[in-house]
């Protein structure tokens, strides 16, 4: 396939097909145009990862895209990873500032019996987090949920937790 013929609507249909041609080519067009967007709304440092996500996003993605433009489309799927990015800095930051107690430096029986106000699958996400240290990505892969659904359900958690503590002092 010589890509160059192709326009970017005819290398989606190719992606959906399955050709990991039609990825490169699109990435090769507009790799320029992802980075400078990002660039210009996200720190410096998240830049490489948000652009990395994008072309997954486009893979992972590739059977939502419906035959409009893809530049139109590849530019929301960029609004949409900036604005989730925004919002799991927010989310984790506020679930930073709210916790009125370290769940880490609670040991054993206390911890467990913290977390057993929680209901059985909050009490696991929270011990998992905690105690096991997974990373939201790797959560998120275990519970097949997106990151931001399981920052979300993790904040919750601990928002209940950090309410139950402030009730027993």
């Amino acid at each position: 396939m010589k890509t160059k013929e192709y326009s970017d609507e005819e290398l989606m249909k190719a992606l959906q097909k399955g050709d990991p041609v039609a990825l490169v080519s699109l990435y090769e067009r507009h790799a320029n145009k992802v980075w400078s967007y990002l660039k210009k709304r996200v720190p410096a440092d998240r830049v490489d990862d948000l652009f990395q996500d994008c072309f997954v996003k486009i893979v992972e993605k590739k059977d939502l895209w419906g035959n409009q433009p893809f530049v139109l489309w590849l530019y929301v799927l960029l609004r949409n990873i900036v604005i989730d990015f925004y919002r799991d800095e927010k989310v984790e930051k506020r679930m930073l500032e709210k916790i009125s107690f370290n769940l880490e430096t609670i040991s054993g029986d206390r911890f467990d019996e913290i977390v057993s106000k929680l209901s059985p699958d909050a009490s696991k996400l929270v011990k998992e987090y905690f105690n096991e240290g997974l990373s939201y990505k790797e959560l998120s892969d275990r519970y097949k949920m997106s990151e931001v659904s399981l920052r979300k359900r993790l904040s919750r958690a601990i928002n209940i937790l950090k309410k139950g503590e402030s009730h027993e002092r």
